[in-house]
Protein backbone atom coordinates (compact mmCIF):
# COMPACT_ATOMS: atom_id res chain seq x y z
CA UNK A 1 0.00 0.00 0.00
CA UNK A 2 1.49 3.55 -0.42
CA UNK A 3 0.04 7.08 -1.61
CA UNK A 4 -0.27 9.64 -4.57
CA UNK A 5 -0.40 12.90 -3.05
CA UNK A 6 -2.78 12.05 -0.44
CA UNK A 7 -4.46 9.01 -2.47
CA UNK A 8 -4.36 5.72 -0.96
CA UNK A 9 -3.65 3.01 -3.34
CA UNK A 10 -2.45 -1.06 -3.63
CA UNK A 11 0.17 -1.75 -5.63
CA UNK A 12 -0.27 -5.47 -6.35
CA UNK A 13 0.78 -8.05 -8.95
CA UNK A 14 -2.15 -10.35 -10.35
CA UNK A 15 -2.03 -14.07 -10.49
CA UNK A 16 0.24 -13.70 -14.13
CA UNK A 17 2.26 -11.43 -12.19
CA UNK A 18 0.60 -8.40 -14.02
CA UNK A 19 1.38 -5.44 -12.04
CA UNK A 20 -2.41 -3.19 -11.14
CA UNK A 21 -2.62 -0.13 -9.03
CA UNK A 22 -5.84 0.30 -7.72
CA UNK A 23 -7.50 3.18 -5.33
CA UNK A 24 -7.30 1.26 -1.54
CA UNK A 25 -11.25 2.59 -1.47
CA UNK A 26 -14.05 -0.01 -1.61
CA UNK A 27 -16.92 0.61 -3.94
CA UNK A 28 -19.51 -0.22 -1.49
CA UNK A 29 -19.19 2.51 1.42
CA UNK A 30 -15.43 3.69 0.62
CA UNK A 31 -13.76 1.78 3.58
CA UNK A 32 -10.21 0.36 2.94
CA UNK A 33 -9.92 -2.82 1.59
CA UNK A 34 -6.03 -3.50 2.33
CA UNK A 35 -4.72 -2.13 5.48
CA UNK A 36 -0.99 -4.05 5.41
CA UNK A 37 2.03 -2.16 4.40
CA UNK A 38 2.45 -5.31 2.29
CA UNK A 39 2.04 -8.85 2.58
CA UNK A 40 1.20 -11.27 -0.19
CA UNK A 41 -3.12 -12.09 -0.77
CA UNK A 42 -5.09 -13.40 -3.29
CA UNK A 43 -8.62 -11.21 -2.98
CA UNK A 44 -8.90 -8.25 -1.23
CA UNK A 45 -11.95 -7.89 0.81
CA UNK A 46 -13.49 -5.04 2.98
CA UNK A 47 -13.81 -5.41 6.75
CA UNK A 48 -17.30 -3.50 6.72
CA UNK A 49 -19.62 -5.40 4.94
CA UNK A 50 -17.23 -8.15 2.99
CA UNK A 51 -17.06 -7.00 -0.61
CA UNK A 52 -14.38 -9.21 -2.12
CA UNK A 53 -11.93 -7.97 -4.78
CA UNK A 54 -10.14 -10.22 -6.98
CA UNK A 55 -6.51 -9.46 -8.20
CA UNK A 56 -7.70 -7.88 -11.37
CA UNK A 57 -9.66 -5.20 -9.40
CA UNK A 58 -12.70 -6.86 -10.35
CA UNK A 59 -15.98 -6.91 -7.77
CA UNK A 60 -15.33 -10.69 -6.84
CA UNK A 61 -18.52 -11.32 -3.76
CA UNK A 62 -20.82 -9.66 -2.71
CA UNK A 63 -22.81 -10.89 0.65
CA UNK A 64 -26.31 -11.02 0.36
CA UNK A 65 -26.02 -10.63 -3.61
CA UNK A 66 -29.93 -10.60 -4.00
CA UNK A 67 -30.22 -7.67 -1.64
CA UNK A 68 -28.59 -5.62 -4.46
CA UNK A 69 -30.97 -6.14 -7.95
CA UNK A 70 -29.46 -5.40 -11.38
CA UNK A 71 -25.84 -4.91 -9.35
CA UNK A 72 -23.53 -5.30 -12.27
CA UNK A 73 -20.33 -6.38 -10.57
CA UNK A 74 -17.90 -5.23 -13.89
CA UNK A 75 -18.87 -2.05 -12.79
CA UNK A 76 -17.83 -2.07 -9.12
CA UNK A 77 -14.62 -2.90 -9.46
CA UNK A 78 -12.24 -0.94 -7.60
CA UNK A 79 -10.79 2.00 -9.35
CA UNK A 80 -7.59 1.73 -11.58
CA UNK A 81 -4.84 4.56 -12.42
CA UNK A 82 -5.12 5.87 -15.20
CA UNK A 83 -1.10 4.81 -15.88
CA UNK A 84 1.49 3.21 -14.92
CA UNK A 85 4.62 2.52 -15.64
CA UNK A 86 8.11 1.50 -14.83
CA UNK A 87 11.48 2.91 -15.06
CA UNK A 88 14.95 1.44 -13.92
CA UNK A 89 13.07 -0.47 -10.74
CA UNK A 90 10.82 2.68 -9.96
CA UNK A 91 7.02 2.29 -10.43
CA UNK A 92 5.32 5.55 -11.13
CA UNK A 93 1.44 6.17 -11.66
CA UNK A 94 -1.29 9.11 -12.24
CA UNK A 95 -4.52 9.29 -12.48
CA UNK A 96 -5.11 11.61 -15.75
CA UNK A 97 -5.30 9.56 -18.65
CA UNK A 98 -4.09 12.79 -20.15
CA UNK A 99 -0.65 13.05 -18.82
CA UNK A 100 2.30 12.09 -20.89
CA UNK A 101 3.78 8.77 -21.47
CA UNK A 102 6.63 8.31 -18.45
CA UNK A 103 9.54 8.93 -20.46
CA UNK A 104 8.03 11.79 -22.16
CA UNK A 105 7.60 13.06 -18.37
CA UNK A 106 11.05 12.45 -16.88
CA UNK A 107 12.57 13.94 -19.97
CA UNK A 108 16.06 14.60 -19.48
CA UNK A 109 15.63 13.68 -15.66
CA UNK A 110 16.26 10.08 -16.60
CA UNK A 111 19.47 10.68 -18.22
CA UNK A 112 20.83 11.81 -14.68
CA UNK A 113 18.47 9.02 -12.95
CA UNK A 114 20.96 6.44 -14.80
CA UNK A 115 23.89 7.72 -12.70
CA UNK A 116 22.27 5.90 -9.48
CA UNK A 117 20.11 3.63 -11.08
CA UNK A 118 22.11 1.76 -13.50
CA UNK A 119 25.64 2.16 -13.48
CA UNK A 120 26.10 -1.83 -12.41
CA UNK A 121 24.80 -5.03 -14.49
CA UNK A 122 21.22 -5.90 -12.61
CA UNK A 123 20.69 -2.10 -10.99
CA UNK A 124 19.10 -1.59 -7.51
CA UNK A 125 17.62 -3.05 -4.59
CA UNK A 126 16.64 -1.16 -1.77
CA UNK A 127 16.33 -1.13 2.06
CA UNK A 128 13.23 0.20 3.61
CA UNK A 129 11.48 2.53 3.71
CA UNK A 130 11.72 4.21 7.10
CA UNK A 131 8.55 6.48 7.53
CA UNK A 132 8.11 9.49 9.62
CA UNK A 133 5.66 12.47 9.84
CA UNK A 134 7.33 16.10 9.92
CA UNK A 135 5.25 19.06 10.83
CA UNK A 136 6.13 20.47 7.77
CA UNK A 137 4.76 21.55 4.18
CA UNK A 138 6.41 18.51 1.70
CA UNK A 139 7.47 21.24 -1.15
CA UNK A 140 9.75 22.69 1.76
CA UNK A 141 11.72 19.44 1.34
CA UNK A 142 11.46 19.16 -2.42
CA UNK A 143 12.83 22.94 -3.47
CA UNK A 144 15.99 21.99 -0.83
CA UNK A 145 17.04 18.55 -2.27
CA UNK A 146 16.51 20.13 -5.82
CA UNK A 147 18.51 23.19 -5.61
CA UNK A 148 19.75 24.44 -2.33
CA UNK A 149 23.69 24.27 -2.22
CA UNK A 150 23.49 27.45 -0.15
CA UNK A 151 22.09 26.67 3.27
CA UNK A 152 25.05 23.61 3.02
CA UNK A 153 28.03 25.16 5.04
CA UNK A 154 25.39 26.76 7.49
CA UNK A 155 22.68 24.47 8.16
CA UNK A 156 25.08 22.04 8.40
CA UNK A 157 28.60 23.76 9.49
CA UNK A 158 28.39 21.73 13.02
CA UNK A 159 28.25 18.21 11.62
CA UNK A 160 30.67 19.31 9.36
CA UNK A 161 32.82 20.58 12.39
CA UNK A 162 32.63 16.42 13.83
CA UNK A 163 33.92 15.66 10.16
CA UNK A 164 30.95 14.24 9.04
CA UNK A 165 29.91 15.14 5.49
CA UNK A 166 28.31 13.95 2.63
CA UNK A 167 31.47 13.76 0.63
CA UNK A 168 35.12 13.84 0.63
CA UNK A 169 37.56 17.22 1.71
CA UNK A 170 39.20 17.22 -1.32
CA UNK A 171 35.20 17.45 -2.76
CA UNK A 172 34.83 20.36 -1.12
CA UNK A 173 38.17 22.39 -1.74
CA UNK A 174 37.26 21.55 -5.51
CA UNK A 175 33.80 23.22 -5.05
CA UNK A 176 33.06 23.36 -8.94
CA UNK A 177 29.43 22.07 -9.98
CA UNK A 178 26.09 23.54 -11.23
CA UNK A 179 22.03 23.41 -10.85
CA UNK A 180 20.27 21.68 -13.61
CA UNK A 181 16.48 22.39 -14.80
CA UNK A 182 15.35 19.32 -16.52
CA UNK A 183 11.93 20.28 -17.24
CA UNK A 184 8.39 19.50 -16.11
CA UNK A 185 9.56 20.75 -12.57
CA UNK A 186 12.65 18.23 -12.81
CA UNK A 187 15.40 20.02 -10.61
CA UNK A 188 18.86 18.93 -9.60
CA UNK A 189 22.40 19.70 -8.49
CA UNK A 190 25.88 18.14 -9.79
CA UNK A 191 29.48 18.61 -8.94
CA UNK A 192 31.99 19.13 -11.81
CA UNK A 193 34.75 15.95 -11.21
CA UNK A 194 38.37 18.04 -11.56
CA UNK A 195 40.53 16.78 -14.74
CA UNK A 196 42.95 15.43 -12.65
CA UNK A 197 40.62 12.56 -10.46
CA UNK A 198 37.61 12.48 -12.70
CA UNK A 199 35.89 9.05 -12.30
CA UNK A 200 32.58 7.71 -10.64
CA UNK A 201 34.91 7.56 -7.37
CA UNK A 202 34.89 11.01 -7.38
CA UNK A 203 32.97 12.82 -4.12
CA UNK A 204 32.78 9.38 -2.20
CA UNK A 205 32.02 9.91 0.96
CA UNK A 206 33.42 6.52 2.80
CA UNK A 207 37.34 4.88 1.60
CA UNK A 208 36.02 1.98 0.83
CA UNK A 209 32.98 2.92 -1.48
CA UNK A 210 35.78 4.83 -3.08
CA UNK A 211 37.59 2.07 -3.62
CA UNK A 212 34.95 -0.22 -4.76
CA UNK A 213 34.07 2.45 -7.49
CA UNK A 214 37.41 2.69 -9.10
CA UNK A 215 37.30 -1.08 -9.18
CA UNK A 216 34.51 -0.86 -11.13
CA UNK A 217 34.81 2.26 -12.89
CA UNK A 218 35.30 0.25 -16.62
CA UNK A 219 32.15 -1.17 -16.31
CA UNK A 220 30.35 2.14 -14.94
CA UNK A 221 32.13 4.20 -17.74
CA UNK A 222 30.90 1.47 -20.21
CA UNK A 223 27.24 1.59 -19.15
CA UNK A 224 26.92 5.13 -18.81
CA UNK A 225 29.31 6.73 -21.01
CA UNK A 226 32.27 9.17 -20.31
CA UNK A 227 30.20 12.52 -19.24
CA UNK A 228 28.21 10.69 -16.52
CA UNK A 229 31.18 8.40 -15.15
CA UNK A 230 34.15 11.03 -14.89
CA UNK A 231 32.47 14.81 -15.56
CA UNK A 232 29.77 15.30 -13.72
CA UNK A 233 28.51 13.95 -9.88
CA UNK A 234 25.00 14.87 -9.02
CA UNK A 235 24.19 15.31 -5.26
CA UNK A 236 20.76 16.10 -5.33
CA UNK A 237 17.47 16.58 -7.07
CA UNK A 238 13.40 16.02 -7.45
CA UNK A 239 11.79 14.65 -10.12
CA UNK A 240 8.14 16.75 -9.64
CA UNK A 241 6.56 17.02 -7.97
CA UNK A 242 7.78 14.86 -4.79
CA UNK A 243 10.04 11.93 -5.73
CA UNK A 244 14.17 13.47 -4.11
CA UNK A 245 17.01 11.57 -4.62
CA UNK A 246 20.28 11.94 -3.00
CA UNK A 247 23.56 10.33 -5.16
CA UNK A 248 26.32 10.51 -3.00
CA UNK A 249 24.22 8.98 0.16
CA UNK A 250 21.95 6.65 -2.04
CA UNK A 251 18.83 7.62 -0.71
CA UNK A 252 15.40 8.11 -2.74
CA UNK A 253 12.40 9.11 -0.87
CA UNK A 254 9.30 10.69 -1.29
CA UNK A 255 7.46 13.21 0.49
CA UNK A 256 3.90 12.51 0.99
CA UNK A 257 1.46 15.45 1.75
CA UNK A 258 -0.75 15.44 4.72
CA UNK A 259 -2.53 18.91 4.46
CA UNK A 260 -0.52 21.81 3.93
CA UNK A 261 1.45 21.76 7.43
CA UNK A 262 2.37 18.16 7.85
CA UNK A 263 4.10 15.64 5.77
CA UNK A 264 5.01 12.03 5.97
CA UNK A 265 8.80 10.95 4.84
CA UNK A 266 9.17 7.58 2.78
CA UNK A 267 12.94 6.80 2.70
CA UNK A 268 14.69 3.88 1.16
CA UNK A 269 18.48 3.35 0.92
CA UNK A 270 19.30 1.94 -2.36
CA UNK A 271 22.36 0.18 -3.23
CA UNK A 272 23.89 -1.58 -6.32
CA UNK A 273 22.31 -5.05 -6.65
CA UNK A 274 25.84 -6.23 -8.52
CA UNK A 275 27.79 -4.82 -5.13
CA UNK A 276 29.16 -7.96 -2.45
CA UNK A 277 27.21 -8.27 0.93
CA UNK A 278 29.81 -5.79 2.85
CA UNK A 279 29.61 -3.26 0.59
CA UNK A 280 26.29 -3.23 0.35
CA UNK A 281 26.00 -2.72 4.08
CA UNK A 282 28.68 0.08 4.06
CA UNK A 283 26.58 1.80 1.55
CA UNK A 284 22.80 1.62 4.06
CA UNK A 285 25.02 2.71 6.42
CA UNK A 286 26.09 5.86 4.72
CA UNK A 287 22.51 6.64 3.46
CA UNK A 288 20.65 5.92 6.86
CA UNK A 289 23.95 7.80 9.01
CA UNK A 290 23.16 11.16 6.90
CA UNK A 291 19.52 10.79 5.83
CA UNK A 292 17.02 8.99 8.07
CA UNK A 293 14.89 9.70 11.00
CA UNK A 294 17.72 9.97 13.01
CA UNK A 295 20.63 11.11 10.21
CA UNK A 296 22.65 13.57 10.94
CA UNK A 297 21.54 16.19 8.27
CA UNK A 298 18.12 14.80 8.30
CA UNK A 299 17.50 16.57 11.72
CA UNK A 300 19.37 19.66 10.36
CA UNK A 301 17.08 19.83 7.49
CA UNK A 302 13.99 18.90 9.49
CA UNK A 303 14.25 21.96 11.33
CA UNK A 304 14.67 24.12 8.59
CA UNK A 305 11.67 23.02 7.16
CA UNK A 306 8.99 23.22 10.45
CA UNK A 307 10.19 26.80 11.22
CA UNK A 308 10.04 27.60 7.46
CA UNK A 309 6.08 26.16 7.04
CA UNK A 310 5.38 27.52 10.65
CA UNK A 311 6.19 31.17 9.20
CA UNK A 312 4.03 30.58 6.37
CA UNK A 313 1.28 30.83 8.75
CA UNK A 314 1.75 33.92 10.06
CA UNK A 315 -1.07 36.48 8.40
CA UNK A 316 1.74 39.51 8.64
CA UNK A 317 4.58 37.63 7.09
CA UNK A 318 2.42 36.57 4.22
CA UNK A 319 1.83 39.99 3.30
CA UNK A 320 5.89 40.46 2.27
CA UNK A 321 7.32 38.62 -0.36
CA UNK A 322 10.10 35.73 0.26
CA UNK A 323 13.39 36.40 -1.62
CA UNK A 324 14.55 34.55 -5.02
CA UNK A 325 16.60 36.58 -6.66
CA UNK A 326 20.08 34.91 -5.80
CA UNK A 327 21.07 34.10 -9.37
CA UNK A 328 24.66 33.48 -8.18
CA UNK A 329 28.55 35.01 -10.28
CA UNK A 330 30.46 32.00 -10.86
CA UNK A 331 30.82 30.90 -14.23
CA UNK A 332 29.57 27.56 -15.57
CA UNK A 333 32.19 25.67 -17.40
CA UNK A 334 30.71 22.05 -18.15
CA UNK A 335 30.35 19.68 -20.78
CA UNK A 336 27.22 19.95 -22.72
CA UNK A 337 24.93 18.06 -20.29
CA UNK A 338 21.23 17.44 -20.79
CA UNK A 339 19.05 20.59 -19.64
CA UNK A 340 19.27 24.15 -18.50
CA UNK A 341 22.07 24.88 -16.54
CA UNK A 342 22.62 28.02 -14.12
CA UNK A 343 24.70 28.79 -11.07
CA UNK A 344 24.87 26.22 -8.20
CA UNK A 345 24.60 29.27 -5.89
CA UNK A 346 21.23 30.29 -7.07
CA UNK A 347 17.25 30.25 -6.75
CA UNK A 348 16.70 28.93 -10.38
CA UNK A 349 15.91 25.56 -9.77
CA UNK A 350 13.55 26.98 -6.57
CA UNK A 351 11.80 29.18 -9.04
CA UNK A 352 11.62 26.62 -12.02
CA UNK A 353 9.83 24.14 -9.01
CA UNK A 354 7.46 26.57 -8.05
CA UNK A 355 6.74 28.06 -11.38
CA UNK A 356 6.11 24.85 -13.22
CA UNK A 357 3.51 23.79 -9.57
CA UNK A 358 1.80 27.50 -10.22
CA UNK A 359 1.14 26.46 -13.82
CA UNK A 360 -0.19 22.92 -12.98
CA UNK A 361 -2.42 24.59 -10.35
CA UNK A 362 -3.98 27.18 -12.53
CA UNK A 363 -4.70 24.58 -15.71
CA UNK A 364 -8.02 22.99 -15.71
CA UNK A 365 -6.53 20.21 -17.93
CA UNK A 366 -3.25 18.55 -18.96
CA UNK A 367 -3.52 19.64 -22.31
CA UNK A 368 -4.10 23.67 -21.25
CA UNK A 369 -1.49 22.57 -19.04
CA UNK A 370 0.57 21.46 -22.35
CA UNK A 371 -0.29 24.51 -23.70
CA UNK A 372 0.74 27.33 -21.48
CA UNK A 373 4.05 25.43 -21.08
CA UNK A 374 4.91 25.63 -24.49
CA UNK A 375 3.95 29.52 -24.29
Amino acid sequence: TAYMGEEPVILWRDLNRQIHAYLNVCRHRGNRVCRADRGNAKVFTCSYHGWTYSSEGKLAIVPMPDAFPGLDREQWGLIPVAQLSAYKGLIFATFDPAAPPLLDYLGDMAWYLDILLDRRAGGTEVSGPHRWIVDANWKTAAENFGGDGYHISYTHGSARELGVDTTSSSTRQWNKGCQIACGNGHILVSWLTPPGDAGPWFAQPDEELLNYMKEHAGEIEQRLGRVRAREISPSAGTVFPNFSVHWLTRTIRVWQPRGPGKMEIWSWAIVDKAAPPKIKELMRFVSQYRFSPSGIFEQDDMDNWIQVTGAAHSLIASRYPANYQMSGSEDIVAPDLPGRLASRFSDNNQLNLYMHWAKMMEANSWYEFAGTERA
